[in-house]
């Protein structure tokens, strides 16, 4: 991944690395509060796999599943402020075995981004129903929720009517099954990216023009 992304744009790629380290340190002393207490978030993620494409597509509109914590949250709507546009639109559902669930959905992402955001936690196919009218279309997508073929599957039916010519989609945790694999082999391009013992996949039509820069 550091390789393609200094392929890609050095700069951008120099940024987003940048703004991991510092959401990181800056989330620190709560996320270890939290696991001193036995509540876990889940990692990190890409995020700066995240914040270059959200900075080299400049999104009007971007789609993600699974929120959690927030890291990928922050790191595109941070990558949005610098761009001067777009709206991140996040789909969640809370951790059911957690007190008050819900305080914890976007824990890390900084208050002075959120003015671009907004979340819907009633879980992917209620939240999907109100986020896509028939006119909406998105250029980003990042899909982090339901792990299996179902749910993968089912995404990518529901939003595929809704995916812009210049779209870039990003899917978390493909070793687990290969639903991107057969999804991929029908686009343009594909990449595979190992990170942290797992695998994420992208693609989209607007992939070729990212790697073009």
């Amino acid at each position: 991944m550091d390789a393609w992304g200094n392929g890609v744009d050095p700069v951008l790629w120099r940024e987003g690395k940048e703004f991991a380290e510092s959401l990181a340190d800056l989330a620190r002393s709560r996320m270890e509060a939290l696991a001193a207490a036995g509540v876990n978030l889940g990692g990190a993620g890409g995020m700066e796999l995240l914040y270059l494409l959200t900075r080299a597509v400049r999104p009007a509109l971007a789609l993600e599943t699974g929120v959690a914590a927030g890291w990928s949250t922050a790191a595109m709507l941070a990558a949005m402020r610098v761009n001067g546009a777009g709206r991140l639109m996040s789909s969640d559902f809370p951790f059911f075995r957690l007190a008050n669930p819900e305080r914890y959905i976007g824990y890390v992402v900084p208050n002075d981004l959120k003015s671009r955001w907004t979340l819907r936690i009633k879980g992917d196919r209620r939240n999907l129903e109100e986020f896509l009218s028939p006119d909406t279309m998105v250029d980003l997508v990042h899909y982090d929720s339901d792990k299996t073929r179902h749910g993968r599957e089912f995404f990518l039916r529901r939003v595929r009517s809704h995916l812009t010519g210049r779209h870039v989609l990003v899917m978390d945790d493909i070793q687990d099954n290969l639903v991107f694999r057969e999804y991929a082999e029908r686009q343009p391009l594909f990449r595979v990216f190992a990170y942290e013992g797992k695998y994420i996949g992208v693609t989209g039509s607007g992939l070729r023009a990212v790697e073009r820069r």
